[in-house]
């Protein structure tokens, strides 16, 4: 009749098991921090084309403003170039602390 192994060498088999099992976990802990990260800086790099294309489309309403100087739609231009330039700055803030996320550095002065 075979007969359970009991005793210091079954116990040491299941602590290296054990051991094993938290290895994989922190490797896979640290591959989803990597993919974290990655993707943190790809959302900064999103957000700041996104902070450039704003400010083109400012200017953009600028220029027409300027070109509307006897336009009674000059005011309502300057709004706008005026907004879209507000969006440029919190599309470039959003960028900044997607970046110190992905650097670690959020407890820099950031809240986000």
């Amino acid at each position: 009749m075979p007969q359970a192994k009991s005793g210091p060498v079954s116990e040491s088999g299941r602590h290296l098991w054990v051991v094993e099992d938290v290895i994989r976990v922190v490797e896979q802990a640290e591959r989803v921090r990597q993919q974290q990260k990655a993707a943190q800086r790809a959302a900064a790099d999103t957000m700041h084309r996104s902070a450039e294309s704003q400010e083109r489309t400012a200017k953009s309403y600028e220029d027409l403003a300027e070109h509307a100087v006897y336009s009674d739609r000059r005011g309502e231009y300057l709004k706008h170039a005026a907004r879209h330039r507000e969006f440029a700055e919190k599309d470039r803030r959003m960028a900044e602390q997607l970046r110190q996320l992905a650097t670690g550095d959020w407890r820099r002065g950031s809240s986000i």
